[in-house]
C-alpha cells in the first residue's frame, strides 16, 4: 500500500476508535484491512498526521489527531491585517470589529479557522465583523486572545 493511502486510511480509524496502544493500530490494520505495518512504521505515520496520545479520563489515554496548523497559519494572517483594524467595539456578548473597506470577510475568514469554543458564530460584512460570544467576560477573552489590542466598551 502506498504511503498516501495508508496515511488516509490510519487517520481515518484513528477518528472511528480509541487505540490506547500503537500495537493495537497494527492489529486494527491487519485484521480489517489487511495492512502490514511496523510499530516504527506506525509511529512515523502517526507523528506525520500529528496524532498523540492525550488524555481522555482517569489513567484512560487515546491516540487522537491534534492539527494546530491551521490556528498557527490563522493566527500569523490575522497578525498581518491589524493595520486593517480600525476601531474594536465590546457590547454585552457581541464584539464588533471596524476594518477597512473590503477586509472584514478576510478577517473573519482567519477568526473561523481558529475554532474558538468561545465563539458562537461571526458575521462578515464589507467593514464590520460581529462576534458572538456567551457573556461580557468571554467577548474580553476572546478580543484579548485574537487581537491583543486596547478595546472600547459600548
Amino acid at each position: 500500500m502506498k504511503k498516501e493511502k495508508r496515511l488516509d486510511l490510519l487517520l481515518s480509524i484513528i477518528k472511528q476508535n480509541n487505540f490506547s496502544k500503537k500495537q493495537e493500530i497494527v492489529d486494527y490494520l491487519v485484521e480489517h484491512f489487511d495492512v502490514y505495518c511496523s510499530l516504527t512504521t506506525i509511529s512515523r505515520d502517526l507523528d506525520k498526521l500529528e496524532v498523540y496520545k492525550i488524555p481522555i479520563s482517569n489513567n484512560k489515554y487515546f491516540y487522537k489527531q491534534i492539527s494546530q496548523s491551521k490556528q498557527i497559519k490563522a493566527r500569523r494572517k490575522l497578525k498581518t491585517y491589524s493595520e486593517e483594524i480600525h476601531n474594536i467595539i465590546i457590547k454585552d456578548s457581541y464584539i464588533l470589529v471596524k476594518t477597512s473597506p473590503g477586509f472584514a470577510q478576510s478577517i473573519n475568514y482567519y477568526i473561523d479557522q481558529l475554532k474558538m469554543k468561545e465563539i458562537l458564530g461571526t458575521i462578515g460584512g464589507n467593514d464590520t465583523i460581529m462576534i458572538l460570544t456567551t457573556s461580557n467576560e468571554r467577548a474580553k477573552y476572546i478580543c484579548y486572545q485574537l487581537f491583543n489590542a486596547s478595546k472600547n466598551e459600548g
